[in-house]
Parts: structure tokens; sequence; C-alpha cells
């Protein structure tokens, strides 16, 4: 723990996206905002950043999320700053849904952003094999890798 230094970090959202599912979802992932926005956040001090995930991409495609996911932490480390990876969140809007997100509202703090898992399908005993394999599988596929800082599963 020693040998990383003190970590500064923010929660950290593409400017353009509404919520997690908008920032990883396969037609508004954008890598060259993300490494832009992550420079400023190195220019600044910052060496990481807090990162929620959603289920529903991992469950939508979960091979096109993982690639970019690989993806999103290759630009981070390129800018010297390791993610912190959130699985679950129990705030806002608990319908959460892929596809096209809605417009903020103005004047509304975090108008957008969904829970993860939704209502829908938080005791739903069906959809727990999903939520246990996308944990699972985000936590193998960076289980040795060093350029992600943690896991933040609630």
């Amino acid at each position: 723990y020693q040998a990383q230094g003190w970590l500064v970090g923010t929660n950290f959202i593409t400017s353009n996206a509404i919520n997690q599912i908008e920032m990883f979802a396969p037609g508004t992932y954008d890598a060259r905002r993300i490494d832009s926005e992550l420079g400023a956040c190195r220019l600044l001090g910052f060496n990481t950043v807090r990162v929620f995930l959603h289920d529903l991409l991992w469950a939508q495609d979960r091979a096109g999320f993982q690639s970019r996911l690989a993806q999103f932490v290759g630009i981070a480390a390129r800018q010297g700053i390791k993610p912190l990876f959130v699985f679950f969140d129990s705030c806002w809007d608990p319908h959460p849904q892929v596809g096209a997100q809605r417009a903020p509202t103005p004047g509304v703090h975090n108008s957008g952003w969904v829970q993860s898992p939704g209502a829908q399908r938080i005791d739903d005993a069906r959809y727990r094999p999903v939520l246990r394999d996308y944990v699972v599988g985000v936590m193998s596929q960076f289980r040795n890798d060093n350029r992600v800082l943690g896991w933040d599963l609630w």
C-alpha cells in the first residue's frame, strides 16, 4: 500500500453522460473524451477515480462491456490514474434501462442517475446469477491488474 503513495481522487463520469449506463454503453462510450477528461484530472493532481458501473451493460453484452472497461483502464493508466470500480448503487432512479437515456432535468442534481440493480431486479432470485457473474467476471478480468486500485461493492 505504501508503494502507491497518497491517493487523491474524485468520482468520475464523462461530461457528456447522464449516468453510468450512458458512459459505458456501446453507442455513447467516448474514449477520446475519457482520455481528455482523465488528462485534466491528472493535471489537477488526481491519481485515482471512482467509476460506477452498471449490471445491465453486463447483462446486455458482457464481452463488449469488458472490452470497453479494458480500454478505459488502459486510458486511465496512460494518465497515471487508477480506477476504483463501483458495482452497485442504490441512489436516485430505481428504474434503469439500457438504450438512449433521458435528457437531464435542468436544476436537478443527478437527474438521470440510475440504481444498479434497479427495483425490478434487486429481489429477483432469477437475476442473482447475472449479478454474481457480473461481479466475478469484472473482478476476474482485473484481479491481477495493478492498474486498478480496487472495488467498491455497494
